[in-house]
């Protein structure tokens, strides 16, 4: 872990720690039945969280916490937040290997959570605001702020710490559950509300109202086992060009890693980044729909087969074309055979008409053909893999892009010559 990363970690972890010291010595007196009720409710939503994007968790947990603030006060919140995510971290972690690394990131999870609460209820009682059942405009607009800033507080300090570990731009980080997940935001929203509410009236009303809360989840995985679904079939998609096909594999994945490379040197924001590595990911899923007798042919096609080869772009486009997960990159695989004077394919297009995604993964893949063994041609050197792309800048690729690459490409190798140095 980068030693960034590391002061911010345990800078959340000493804050929650002043955060439930304070909570400890100023909690008032709750019945433990309702201590018991609270932690169990968060516990088993936090065990049963979905995941509703890559790497973006959904948990219904923050409804029954922010709820605890309107209720009970924030101290009481934030001591049902640290019981209920230990718990929680604990029997998610009974299964696997304990080590120094996984506590670590547990005392995270835990803290980060305990620090959302404790920031909501700071704000709640800040704005004055009071106990369920609410009957002015204003306090159920003063709670609605409280549940989003706790939602704030919460992606923020996720942001925080996978833009530190695994450099992603932070507000591209914080700002992407926003952008992708609202409706699963207010859903968890008026939740919130309505469960603070029936639970201030009476606790038979609550057992109605975790009726729509379990649909609101069910909802949650369903949309979840739909993508997951989609996600398996396209892997099988990938294992069977694979099996046919390893060096095109191992090829998608180099381009993808590349493709990052250029995209980040051009100061793409970081969802294009995204964007553009998963679909170089995927560049050549089309081939699937070519005959082994062309795809695996150890030498030169003839004519009647490149024309057949050169159908696997549209192929790869008409595969992924609807589904969620690479809808946005459907641009991407039919275009990066483009070239930038117009001879490529399927359309012939030329200079900026070229996506600029496929300009950079049709610069990537050039690059990793030229440096790699195939079945009909031996790899270059790199000298002359460079030399090739500076031959080719301005007539088959994007002469900015090119320049890109080739800084990627003197970056590399300066890193290797330290490295050999050390």
């Amino acid at each position: 872990m980068p030693v960034k990363a590391k002061i911010y970690v345990y800078a959340v972890i000493a804050a929650a720690c002043w955060a439930l010291l304070y909570a400890s010595l100023n909690v008032r007196h709750v019945p433990l039945w309702e201590w018991i009720f609270f932690v169990s409710l968060s516990f088993f939503s936090q065990i049963y969280e979905i995941e509703m994007t890559y790497k973006r968790w959904i948990s219904s947990a923050i409804i029954f916490l922010v709820s605890a603030i309107f209720l009970f006060g924030g101290e009481f919140a934030t001591l049902i937040a640290a019981l209920s995510t230990s718990l929680a971290e604990i029997f998610l972690a009974a299964e696997t290997k304990r080590g120094r690394t996984s506590f670590i990131k547990a005392a995270f999870n835990v803290s980060q959570l305990v620090l959302v609460i404790f920031a909501g209820s700071f704000l709640f009682k800040a704005m004055r605001g009071t106990p369920p059942p609410w009957t002015r405009a204003v306090e159920y607009i003063i709670a609605i702020n409280t549940f989003f800033v706790c939602k704030l507080v919460n992606t923020a300090l996720v942001a925080g710490i996978i833009s530190l570990t695994e450099k992603v731009d932070f507000f591209y980080q914080f700002l992407y559950d926003l952008r992708h997940l609202p409706l699963q935001f207010f859903s968890l929203g008026a939740m919130t509300i309505l469960f603070a509410w029936a639970y201030s009236i009476s606790i038979w009303y609550v057992f109605l109202v975790l009726v729509p809360i379990a649909l609101i989840h069910y909802s949650f995985f369903g949309y979840s086992k739909l993508r997951r679904g989609a996600e398996k079939t396209f892997e099988k998609l990938m294992q069977s060009l694979q099996a046919r096909d390893p060096y095109t594999a191992e090829h998608s994945e180099r381009v993808a890693d590349l493709s990052g490379k250029i995209a980040r040197k051009l100061g793409l924001p970081e969802n294009e980044v995204e964007r553009i590595v998963a679909a170089a990911r995927i560049h050549d899923i089309g081939k699937v729909g070519i005959p082994d007798s062309i795809l695996l042919k150890p030498g030169p096609l003839t004519p009647q087969e490149w024309e057949i080869m050169k159908k696997h772009p549209v192929i790869g486009a008409e595969i992924i074309k609807g589904m969620e997960i690479y809808d946005n990159c459907v641009d991407i695989v039919k275009y990066e055979h483009e070239r930038w004077d117009g001879s490529g394919y399927p359309e012939g297009l030329k200079g900026e008409e070229i996506p600029l995604g496929a300009r950079i993964v049709a610069a990537a893949d050039v690059y990793d053909a030229l440096t790699s063994d195939s079945s009909y041609r031996k790899a270059l050197p790199k000298e002359e893999a460079i030399a090739e792309l500076k031959r080719m800048r301005g007539l088959k690729l994007d002469p900015r892009v090119v320049d890109a690459l080739l800084e990627v490409l003197e970056e590399e190798e300066k890193k290797g010559e330290q490295g050999k140095k050390g």
